[in-house]
């Protein structure tokens, strides 16, 4: 599990705010651990509720320690003041995450079950209630929790997506709970603080397809793991984001447009129609720079000869978008096996943006890969630079600098 370290200096993003954490009876219940030490480190005052189940994965004591407050597990409990205690949590708290969200819990809040302490706070809640999600794929994809899940969201309750990966029974793919950062991140975003407040960020992330024939395509390894990092961590700073993005291998974020494209002529259109509302475009997609000069009809039959396939540039998005609105901010982004200062300035000036992310390809760096390690270049040169570090820290390190641009910072500051 890769955390990133929260700063001191994010304590403030949840100062005084009252969050409730129910944790039910899966195995990611350990997970939940980090999520209060998390919270409190951001400043929340945390209670924690636990089901029977979870008591048999995580000792009600550890979330007592780590909390700072009791932990209240049983409807019936005798209590020193007359009070119903379902009702004073769900009086108490501004926010409720359900972490992990068996898809038994799951199932229970859709139908409005109240038989334990935790079920009969969801329905008695007052506030917004957010759910993270943790089961085995097969559970995850099965209609009934779909079914559950819609219903839990035409109530008016929120869902953190799960992630996709190694899963404890050893399968792979969707149904990991979200990272205790990543909920944190919407928790502190719910409540409305952002630099980006008001700011429309449209974001370009995955690849292109270049279809040779019905079959067949040019293509490359970008995995949108980039793109969407950004494109969630300009959400949780309060913009209000379009996701433009090509072929990708993880799942997109939760934000307020998005849509999918294939080719790069697609993705060129796409961009063009959307770009005059945004304020800063990301054009973090990695679009092929040659498509084929002629597309087969039906599938190329092999035979002994060499097949030659002449291949034509494709448009060079950012340099043909008009970029007369000088208000408008632009990043564009560089992948290349040597790192060079004048190659970075000459594209960033060619391209026509006000900032070029330059990363380099590396066992660790650049497609498919978890971490990254960048150069940030404004119009003067060098801005910021980072190790190889997680892609989602890369994204924070880029909206870092563009929310101390001026013009940013003034049109922030007109919509708030």
């Amino acid at each position: 599990m890769s955390t990133p370290r929260r700063k001191a200096k994010d304590k403030e993003g949840l100062f005084g705010k009252r969050v409730l954490l129910i944790v039910t009876g899966g195995i990611a219940a350990y997970k939940s651990a980090l999520l209060t030490r998390l919270l409190v480190r951001s400043g929340a005052e945390v209670r924690v509720v636990m089901t029977e189940a979870a008591k048999r994965f995580v000792t009600p004591l550890t979330f007592e320690v780590l909390s700072g407050n009791p932990v209240a597990d049983d409807l019936f409990a005798p209590h020193t003041e007359p009070e119903i205690e379902h009702i004073e949590l769900s009086v108490w708290a501004e926010r409720i995450v359900v972490a992990p969200a068996t898809a038994d819990f799951i199932a229970k809040s859709a139908l409005g079950i109240a038989d334990d302490l935790a079920s009969t706070t969801i329905v008695s809640s007052r506030c917004p209630v957010y759910f993270a999600p943790a089961m085995n794929q097969a559970m995850w994809r099965s209609p009934t929790t779909k079914r559950n899940i819609e219903t839990l969201k035409r109530d008016g309750r929120f869902v953190i997506e799960p992630g996709s990966g190694d899963l404890a029974c050893g399968e792979e793919g969707p149904g990991r709970m979200a990272e205790p950062g990543e909920i944190v991140d919407v928790i502190e975003s719910s409540f409305g603080r952002g630099e980006l407040q008001g700011i429309r960020v449209l974001v370009t992330g995955g690849r292109t397809e270049e279809e040779i024939d019905p079959v067949r395509y040019i293509s490359n390894r970008s995995s949108g793991k980039t793109a969407f990092a950004i494109a969630a961590e300009a959400k949780r700073r309060g913009a209000v984001v379009e996701l433009i993005h090509g072929p990708v291998d993880v799942p997109p974020p939760d934000v307020d447009a998005a849509r999918e494209v294939r080719s790069a002529a697609q993705m060129a259109r796409a961009v063009k129609r959307a770009f005059p509302k945004a304020d800063i475009l990301i054009m973090a997609a990695a679009v092929a720079d040659f498509t084929p000069e002629r597309k087969s009809r039906g599938k190329m039959k092999r035979g002994e000869e060499v097949v030659s396939i002449r291949l034509k540039p494709t448009t060079d998005i950012l340099a043909s978008l008009n970029k007369s609105d000088k208000t408008k901010v632009v990043v564009g982004f560089a992948l290349e096996d040597e790192e060079s200062d004048r190659k970075a300035m000459e594209k960033l000036k060619t391209k026509g943006c006000d900032y070029l992310v330059f990363n380099r390809i590396g066992p660790d760096t650049g497609f498919s890969t978890d971490t990254n390690s960048v150069v940030i270049y404004g119009r003067r040169g060098r801005i910021a630079s980072t190790p190889i570090v997680s892609k989602r820290e890369i994204a924070s390190v880029i909206l870092d600098v563009l929310v101390k641009d001026k013009r940013i910072r003034q049109k922030s500051n007109e919509r708030k």
